[in-house]
């Protein structure tokens, strides 16, 4: 690495009913970060997302014990894990921020071959892409399913894998944080800015303490916020059934007329109509519903509304830390 001042980098780890988790997960990075060069110094910044058990607490314990390397964020409730990432971002003060999950199922040590392809500044993003996982069958389909959708119809240069594990340079997390975008879908962001990403494939563990608190609901909300930030799809979509139901009614009219007109076909029945009806009038909750995802993100963007509020920040300055 070039001869300069100490540069630093910042793990930012988002923490949500993770008691058990962060001793083990601290051990770990300390392991992991322990070769990097003198050059380099190095912070963890935990962000308790509300949590309802222990997890602040050992948090605490962990800063208690290593005050030089450690700064907690305390958010006043549950946000959800993207602004809590978010939250991180904005107070971390390295030249390169890494985000990585409080449960070890990414590997701390990835991050050593992260700076090595950062650089000081050469790549401004690198992602650590899932070419495999220990998850379930259901958990690996939904995820093809999830990111296939996406590089198809939203984000063409999105990983096949996606990712969640992710190093950014300083001046793409200035321009992040400086957003401040409702319902964010951060992967969208971090590739939005245009800036080519240098990828590097992992298999990411299976979750040895603990559960998921990543549930099917937050994963949904999670997609549509993706999907109708980045995409026109959906809105090309309601057009596309819109003009194939007209062509459909259309010739239907006009077989029924030519019917009735030529051979005196009588038009009746309860049933079909009745089914014509519901069908339309389910194919049009359909496309309002999705009109007003559009339109509900439209107003949350214009209340201003602040995605988190920090309770509190625990950590003193590291050396280089300035910016």
């Amino acid at each position: 690495m070039p001869d300069q001042s100490p540069i630093v980098l910042s793990v930012v780890i988002p923490v949500y009913f993770n008691e058990d988790n962060i001793p083990v997960t601290w051990d770990a990075l300390q392991e992991a970060l322990g070769p990097l060069p003198a050059t380099v110094e190095w912070e963890v910044i935990f962000v308790d997302d509300g949590s309802g058990d222990g997890s602040y607490e050992a948090m605490r314990r962990v800063y208690e014990g290593h005050p030089d390397r450690v700064r907690l964020v305390k958010l006043t409730r549950n946000f959800g894990q993207i602004p809590a990432i978010m939250a991180g971002l904005r107070v971390a003060r390295g030249q390169c921020c890494v985000a990585m999950s409080a449960d070890l199922q990414d590997p701390p040590e990835l991050i050593l071959e992260m700076v090595k392809r950062w650089n000081f500044g050469a790549r401004k993003i690198v992602l650590a892409t899932r070419t495999a996982r220990g998850d379930d069958f259901v958990a690996r389909w939904t995820s093809r399913m999830f990111y296939g959708l996406m590089r198809r119809y939203a984000l063409p240069n999105m990983p096949k894998g996606g990712f969640d594990f992710f190093l950014l340079d300083r001046c793409v997390v200035d321009q992040m944080t400086r957003w401040g975008e409702k319902n964010t879908f951060i992967q969208g962001q971090i590739l939005w800015t245009g800036y080519e990403p240098d990828v590097i494939g992992y298999t990411r563990r299976e979750r040895e303490i603990g559960r998921s608190r990543w549930g099917v609901g937050r994963k949904i909300k999670y997609f549509v916020d993706g999907f109708v930030t980045y995409s026109s799809a959906p809105i090309r979509l309601i057009t596309a059934l819109g003009l194939s139901v007209s062509m459909l009614s259309f010739s239907y009219a006009i077989f029924i007329f030519f019917l009735k007109l030529l051979y005196g076909v009588p038009v009746e029945g309860w049933a079909p109509i009745m089914i014509t009806i519901l069908m339309l009038g389910g194919l049009q909750l359909i496309m309002l519903g999705i009109i007003g995802e559009y339109l509900w993100r439209n107003y949350h963007e214009t209340r201003r509304q602040p995605n988190y509020v920090i309770e509190s920040v625990t950590g003193a300055d590291l050396p280089g830390a300035e910016r």
